[in-house]
């Protein structure tokens, strides 16, 4: 029995009908060794299952609501209703696959069972780079259940580094009884109770840390504009959703670092990421004067932490720089802001965002959860304008399940009210991946979306292999720039 942190009870609230917050992961296999029946992927999966105890957990609430729900083990689960199969139409190409996928996705998952369920999906016959009878693998959890380095650790359990494995049916999860309501009160009553001195004291932190970040933010730290501009995906969103995604070489990721000194593969993509939404809004006629921001979640997890430990992440602001036309300044500003913003995230604002937990109890955290998506508060007062989040992934050599080789994975993530696209990057064998889910009704050209994403990565790729020079309006305003130092300079001497 382990009670859902503050961070797992607000994932637990934003759950709304239309929008629920799930974690996919997409796998695409092809086999290694014959091809992998349906019987077998399920024999697989209910052995690594059953010794897993992470697949176990489900949801007790607290008596009337009253404190934060706990996670108890789920004494007869239901295997079959967590492993669905699922067939594609014909021809079984890669858009239907992400449709289905994005679909299965956005269905709310019932608290009542262990969050999480496993799609087998047959019939991918005509996706380009993918060989004609391979199979997909979609798994999602609820995000109150892991973060994004817990759902990988987790889903590590499902994989095997040689297509030959072994099932160890005798390796069961074993469970007790589960607490009684009279166990519930007794554990819910006390904190009530304590609840006084517990703002009291998280009150005197959340002064001390909200003092240290405004000095922060008026230092070193300070931001180059203080809120985010409007934008088409500043919006209340619908239930309906899309989604595509794209996969680049670490390689040619890593040739673009050495476009800036001190640049991270992070910055990078963030960098690549900027560019193709400004390609995009401005093709819209939305492009901000003002850059547009990310909320990039960064992990302040543990070394010692397990995969069930639930969600262990702060959060970091940043100016993407899509008011920045060159790519080379855009990506040396970025890398600048992140040098700046991850520290702010892990010293002060995860500290400032634990007290402001601890402030309030559960019950009103639930009301002001209610009011907040009741009066559209996120899309009238926006804060960000996108989520950007990488999780590295499976690294080196390759991976299998169920006998058949893990040949791509691709990561869907929640949309918000207010910010109407999410870009989620993990890292299968040597190649990062990213996928993009938004609103189908603020996106109605996810194809387009995908071009600027992969424009702005050739544009990075060609500077950082000498192929493209740079534009005339930026050599015209660099050689301006260096003319009126060379005149100050000389002035300077003159003077002297």
């Amino acid at each position: 029995m382990q009670q859902l942190s503050p961070t797992d009870a607000m994932f637990y609230n934003m759950d709304q009908p239309h929008n629920p917050m799930s974690l996919g992961l997409l796998w695409v296999c092809t086999a290694a060794t014959g091809k992998a029946s349906f019987t077998d992927i399920q024999a697989f999966l209910e052995d690594r299952i059953s010794a897993n105890p992470s697949f176990h957990r489900m949801l007790q609430k607290a008596p009337m609501e009253l404190d934060y729900p706990y996670w108890v083990q789920d004494e007869n689960i239901e295997l079959p209703y967590h492993i669905k199969r699922r067939g594609l139409p014909q021809p079984g190409n890669w858009g239907q696959l992400t449709d289905l996928a994005i679909e299965l996705n956005s269905v709310p998952m019932e608290h009542e069972r262990p969050p999480w369920e496993i799609h087998i999906i047959d019939g991918l016959n005509q996706a380009q780079g993918i060989a004609k009878g391979s199979f997909s693998i979609l798994i999602r959890f609820h995000h109150s259940y892991v973060d994004g380095k817990a759902f990988i650790a987790l889903i590590d359990s499902l994989m095997t580094d040689a297509p030959e494995f072994k099932l160890d049916s005798g390796k069961v999860v074993v469970t007790g009884d589960n607490p009684s309501k009279t166990v519930l009160w007794a554990k819910t009553m006390p904190r009530l109770w304590g609840q006084s001195y517990k703002s009291m004291k998280a009150s005197y932190k959340m002064a001390a840390k909200g003092w240290e970040l405004a000095k922060r933010l008026r230092g070193e730290s300070k931001p180059e504009q203080m809120r985010a501009p409007r934008t088409l995906f500043t919006a209340k969103i619908s239930p309906h959703r899309c989604f595509d995604s794209v996969s680049w070489p670490l390689t040619e990721l890593q040739a673009i670092r050495k476009l800036h000194e001190g640049a991270s593969i992070n910055d990078v993509v963030i960098s690549i990421v900027s560019g193709g939404m400004r390609r995009y809004l401005d093709h819209h006629d939305d492009l901000p004067e003002e850059s547009l921001i990310s909320v990039c979640p960064v992990s302040i997890r543990p070394k010692h932490a397990d995969a069930d430990s639930g969600n262990h992440v702060s959060i970091m602001l940043i100016g993407m720089g899509s008011d920045i036309e060159d790519p080379t300044q855009r990506l040396a500003s970025i890398n600048a802001r992140t040098g700046r913003g991850v520290p702010l995230a892990r010293e002060v604002i995860s500290d400032l965002a634990d007290a402001a937990d601890d402030i309030m109890p559960f019950y009103m955290r639930n009301m002001q959860s209610w009011a907040m998506d009741k009066f559209d508060f996120s899309s009238r007062f926006p804060g960000v304008n996108t989520v950007i989040t990488n999780v590295p992934g499976a690294m080196g050599a390759a991976k299998y399940f169920a006998g058949a080789e893990i040949v791509g994975m691709h990561p869907l993530g929640p949309v918000l009210d207010g910010i109407g696209v999410t870009h989620c990057i993990t890292s299968m064998g040597k190649h990062l991946t990213m996928g993009i889910t938004s609103d189908r009704s603020l996106m109605g050209d996810m194809d387009f979306y995908m071009q600027c994403m992969r424009d702005s990565m050739q544009e990075y790729l060609q500077l950082a292999q000498g192929q493209a020079t740079m534009p005339e309006q930026w050599r015209l305003k660099q050689e301006a720039e260096n003319q009126a130092e060379n005149v100050d300079v000389k002035q300077a001497v003159a003077e002297s």
